[in-house]
């Protein structure tokens, strides 16, 4: 009797573990990697809708949902080299209204940053949020990014 109990509690969890499975299969978008290249920035008051200021400036975003990798790479805009680049982890990912709003956590300080990417066709947009009432838009084109697991 024991042995039965034993072989449908494992049927159950390997059921259970392929539920889990297809159903995160279904939301393609936190399987996806993607390449940002921002040329300009547009920093925007939530309630109002208006710009408050914008910069030009290049930058490389390289986020891999799969891996819950993130990668933020600056260039000199002279010298069309980076500058500086940082990785982060994904801490949280969660899909609302056909955005994927992640949260990063940085190695070097331990701070956590949110940003929202929207996947319209072709069409993708990338922003980080701060608080209530800003929110930055990374202006430019975007890529694929190949994943490290490859599962």
């Amino acid at each position: 009797m024991a042995l039965v109990i034993t072989r449908i509690f494992l049927i159950f969890k390997r059921m259970k573990t392929l539920i889990f499975l297809l159903l995160g299969l279904q939301s393609t978008q936190l399987l996806a990697q993607y390449t940002i290249t921002s040329f300009s920035m547009n920093t925007i008051n939530l309630e109002s809708g208006d710009i408050v200021s914008s910069e030009d400036r290049t930058e490389t975003y390289n986020i891999s949902f799969k891996d819950k990798l993130f990668i933020h790479n600056i260039f000199d805009s002279e010298t069309n080299s980076s500058i500086n680049s940082q990785l982060y982890k994904i801490i949280s990912i969660k899909e609302e209204e056909g955005m994927t709003y992640f949260t990063t956590e940085s190695g070097l300080s331990g701070n956590n940053y949110t940003f929202i990417l929207k996947v319209d066709g072709e069409k993708i947009q990338f922003f980080q949020y701060f608080d209530e009432e800003e929110l930055i838009e990374f202006k430019g084109n975007s890529s694929g990014f190949k994943t490290f697991n490859q599962d």
